[in-house]
This record gives structure tokens, C-alpha cells and sequence, in this order.
């Protein structure tokens, strides 16, 4: 590890696990990355949730980018 500059263990396994973090909080969804580290069951990828502390207030710009109806317009879901 000194040649590379770190100064502590690095496993693959922590690479994996920063890869599909990093992923979650780029906004890929959690399908994609539960295929692309080639999990079997989509719990496995949840586990890497818990490393995006703004899921939440991105979970919110999200509702707020859903199109509403305009003054006067019927809301279709109604």
C-alpha cells in the first residue's frame, strides 16, 4: 500500500462496497446496481443505503420535479 499513498488496509470487498455507494448517491437507481455488482436478492444492495446521508432530501427534489396541473386543470390522478 505505501507505493499507492494509503496508509490503511484497503479489501476488495471495500471497494465493491464504495463503488455501489457511490452509484446510489449519483442517482443510479437500485435495480441497476444490484445487477451491475451481481447480487441475488435486492436486500443485499439496500445495505448500502445507509452511506447516502442526503437520500432523503433527494427523495424530496424528486417529488418536487413531478409535473402538477395547471391552475384550473383537473388533477388526473383524482
Amino acid at each position: 500500500m505505501a507505493a499507492s499513498g494509503i496508509d490503511f488496509d484497503v479489501r476488495v470487498h471495500d471497494l465493491r462496497h464504495a463503488h455501489a455507494s457511490l452509484l446510489l448517491a449519483g442517482g443510479s437507481d437500485l435495480k441497476s446496481v444490484m445487477d451491475r455488482m451481481g447480487h441475488a436478492q435486492i436486500t443485499t444492495t439496500q445495505k448500502y443505503l445507509h452511506t447516502l446521508p442526503d437520500a432523503d432530501h433527494k427523495n424530496l427534489a424528486a417529488l418536487d420535479r413531478i409535473p402538477k396541473p395547471a391552475p384550473g386543470q383537473p388533477d388526473p390522478d383524482s
